[in-house]
């Protein structure tokens, strides 16, 4: 198994496709934050944002007397610099379908005006 990350939208799009593998980017990420940094964006890492029941999911009792603080989501055209601005760099390559995955949904969310956060899946 392993760690996934996948892109929560504030409000659901009709018939928009949010489903994505997004393990190979939760392994890569490491990698991608400084091209990011290097690239002058945001990091992904840095958009990762989860509320208490779905933190509870991946942390069970180790949570508790943990205050998680309120979910937070964050703009779709700063989501979708960060992402293709990592789409041509060499270290992106082994995460390239996850990171055209978040273009696609990042896409689609700037064009509603909707906001996102990446949360991991476990």
């Amino acid at each position: 198994m392993g760690a996934a990350f996948y892109i929560v939208l504030e409000t659901e799009i009709d018939g928009l496709d949010t489903m994505m593998d997004g393990k190979m980017l939760a392994r890569k990420i490491d990698a991608l934050d400084p091209a990011a940094k290097q690239q002058g964006v945001r990091p992904l890492s840095e958009f990762i944002s989860m509320d208490a029941e779905a933190a509870s999911d991946i942390l069970g009792d180790d949570l508790a007397g943990i205050d998680v603080p309120p979910v937070k989501y964050f703009s779709a055209q700063e989501g979708l610099a960060t992402v293709r601005a990592l789409l041509s760099r060499p270290e992106a390559q082994p995460a390239l379908q996850d990171l055209k995955d978040c273009e696609r949904i990042l896409c689609a969310a700037a064009q509603h005006s909707i906001g996102w956060h990446l949360q991991v899946d476990i």
